[in-house]
């Protein structure tokens, strides 16, 4: 599932099957994005470079963060979720749920 692209020199991000301009992301979106790099185990996110540069240097700014925190989490999923698993099953063993 691609969820990042540089088109045109544009960063932009994917929302409702639209790709939308980097910079006019929100709060919720973001949140969205997370969502869907943490529950799929292929998304596609083009980093900015020498090849795929952004005209706009917030907009490049933005889409950079934005790209480190789903590389992050994408190639770290299994330590994230292996570290979820964990405290659950801890709470449930505190608090007898088990």
């Amino acid at each position: 599932m691609d969820l990042l692209r540089i088109n045109e020199q544009e960063g932009q991000f994917l929302k409702n099957g639209v790709w939308i301009p980097i910079c006019d992301i929100e709060r919720d979106d973001l949140l969205e994005l997370i969502r869907a790099t943490a529950s799929n185990d292929h998304v596609g996110l083009v980093e900015c470079n020498g090849d795929t540069p952004i005209r706009d240097p917030i907009s490049m700014t933005i889409y950079e963060q934005v790209y480190k925190v789903l590389n992050d989490l994408d190639a770290n999923r299994a330590t994230y979720l292996a570290s979820i698993d964990e405290e659950f099953d801890r709470l449930e063993r505190e608090y007898g749920l088990t």
